[in-house]
């Protein structure tokens, strides 16, 4: 080969390392200024409990979702300017991987700051062809194994006594505000834990109460819409454990413990899918999964990392996790569509083994659907922003997401082909979804009425009018309120999950039915009254309960107030009055002042 043949390559090789050098400096300086962004919001958490700042910790929890696609959105922009004729050479962006990979191997965070990479580079290449090669995902070393938390945690020993440990255990976290009744709110926690340890540890229990072991607590407080969390565990000497959450609400008179959660199923309630996302202040998120996993340890890392605000890292561990049990599952475990009356918006399909669902707006809506795919999507970004306060379930938003091809029936195939034949691609082995939203699997709420008993419908038709009235108070109003729409989880609450026509409480008019004396008139096909699209008639709710009478007789004797007007009116009058209604997330028994009123 001529020299200057070499010589023009060598140059080409050398050019090429610059570019992909400044390509992967430009995105890990985007990480670091997102995380940077993303830490500056969480650590004002505490100022804002503190003044009680309800309105604002709202709107900082919005600002801070829109921080992430922020970045990627400059950094993108950075880089096209960086490669600008090469940015679509797949070599180049394999070497600029290469070389940020080196970058962040040793990273605090690597498991965040490889997603970031990840999506800088879906946002360029968008609908093109994006291999695994190119992204950090499934490779073991790209999967961190659980680490140390030990400077993440602080530990009290009981040698002084349990209910001394406790007391040191609150006086640790410090607040500009101070305690409206610390003794007795202090007295009544130790109470609490030690019936809490003797019920559901009893091993915990019996040497607690010897003084054996110590209290450990993570260093970095939970902050979420008005309250404040310490997240610890009561760990006895031979390294038996309960995790605990104790609840702080900052009131009128002082802060005050609200509540305690104890054990992991407990905890898990906190944490679950239908909240809202922590604001935790630490600068090493990703060895705070791994201290959460030990005390939940039934939760995936996804669910975790979703929970502190971390959603996009979330989306990689879900992927994850998808296929690994994919891998992991009998192959006779076919996907099928969803059980449940199917909807006229999307196509919902799982498998039998899975804890999750994948909906896909379909290519044409069933009448009298009106709205089109970008106004959908419109309404899954609103509730991903909303304080969903328990109710709204959250979803995970994937674009070419891909599947076995070999777990689809013929007859599935031809069903998705025909309503959702423009997301979908069959390519080689795999099928292609260019859309889909990810959330969990519940039971349909109008088929589970028809499988419990008279105890259970009761208690499923008190939360179903709870759930609308906590979401009312959210400012959320669902539109379809059939409760096919609505799922019941594995503890029988019951959670919204259907999107398409939700909205704003306060768009909406509530209206009494106009009276008229002519009998005709309600007989009519034609309104014999003006009506807004806005209009709503809470009189004519009934409906959503004409196949059961039982259900509809437990709802009405719990929440007949639903069925007027006067109620939503009263709600949008608080709402635009600056209130923001309470919503716990323990169950009222829970609470210290309800435990009160009940003792002797």
């Amino acid at each position: 080969m001529p020299n200057e043949v070499i010589q023009q390559k060598t140059q080409s090789e050398q050019l090429t390392q610059v570019i992909a050098t400044k390509l992967a400096r430009a995105v890990f300086a985007g990480f670091e200024a997102m995380f940077a962004e993303f830490l500056n919001i969480t650590l004002g958490a505490q100022s804002r409990f503190e003044q009680c700042q309800w309105q604002q910790v709202q709107q900082m929890m919005k600002l801070r979702l829109q921080v992430y696609e922020g970045q990627v959105s400059k950094v993108s922009n950075a880089v096209k300017i960086i490669a600008y004729s090469e940015v679509d050479d797949p070599a180049l962006w394999l070497l600029a991987k290469q070389i940020y990979g080196e970058m962040v191997q040793n990273h605090e965070n690597q498991p965040i700051a490889h997603t970031f990479f990840n999506s800088t580079f879906g946002a360029i290449w968008d609908s093109r062809k994006i291999r695994n090669v190119h992204l950090f995902v499934l490779k073991a070393r790209y999967r961190l194994g659980p680490r140390p938390f030990d400077s993440l945690v602080s530990r009290i020993s009981l040698k002084d006594g349990f209910d001394e440990a406790v007391s040191s255990l609150i006086k640790r976290h410090v607040f500009r505000v101070g305690y409206a009744n610390f003794d007795d709110d202090v007295v009544l926690l130790q109470r609490t834990l030690i019936a809490g340890a003797k019920h559901q540890c009893p091993q915990v229990y019996q040497l607690l109460t010897l003084n054996d072991g110590y209290i450990e607590y993570a260093n970095s407080l939970f902050f979420r819409n008005k309250a404040c969390y310490i997240i610890g565990r009561c760990i006895a000497k031979n390294g038996d454990n309960m995790p605990f959450a104790i609840a702080l609400l900052n009131t009128e008179r002082g802060l005050e413990i609200d509540a305690v959660m104890m054990g992991a199923d407990q905890l898990s309630l906190l944490f679950g899918f239908a909240r809202t996302y922590f604001m935790v202040d630490t600068d090493q998120p990703a060895r705070y999964i791994d201290y959460l996993s030990v005390l939940m340890p039934h939760k995936q890392r996804f669910e975790l990392f979703n929970a502190i605000g971390f959603i996009k890292h979330a989306k990689t561990e879900f992927y994850r996790y998808k296929v690994d049990t994919t891998r992991s599952s009998p192959s006779d475990d076919k996907y099928v569509i969803a059980p449940g009356t199917p909807g006229m918006v999307m196509l919902v399909f799982t498998t039998p083994c899975s804890d999750y669902v994948y909906k896909v707006i379909k290519d044409r809506f069933n009448a009298p659907k009106t709205a089109t795919k970008k106004q959908v999507m419109a309404k899954y970004d609103y509730v991903k922003q909303a304080d969903r306060v328990g109710r709204l379930v959250d979803t995970h938003e994937f674009r070419y997401l891909a599947f076995d091809l070999s777990r689809f029936s013929d007859e599935l195939l031809q069903t998705m082909q025909q309503q959702i034949g423009d997301s979908l691609v069959i390519s080689g082995n795999a099928i292609i979804l260019r859309h889909v939203y990810v959330e969990r699997k519940m039971t349909p709420l109008n088929l589970y009425i028809k499988q419990c008993d008279e105890r259970k419908l009761e208690q499923v038709m008190n939360d179903y009018g709870k759930a609308i009235k906590e979401l009312a108070g959210a400012n959320i109003f669902p539109g379809d309120m059939l409760m096919k729409n609505f799922g019941v989880t594995r503890w029988g609450r019951v959670v919204f999950y259907d999107y398409d026509e939700i909205c704003p409480l306060t768009d909406c008019n509530f209206r009494e039915l106009p009276q008229t004396d002519d009998a005709l008139d309600e007989l009519n096909s034609d309104s014999y009254f003006d009506i807004a699209d806005n209009d709503i008639f809470p009189s004519q709710f009934n409906v959503f309960f004409s196949a059961n009478e039982a259900a509809f007789a437990f709802f009405n004797h719990h929440h007949h107030d639903i069925f007027t007007a006067t109620m939503w009116q009263d709600i949008q009058r608080a709402i635009n009055n600056g209130q923001l209604f309470d919503v716990y997330p323990y169950k009222q028994s829970w609470r210290f002042s309800q435990m009160r009123k009940s003792q002797p």
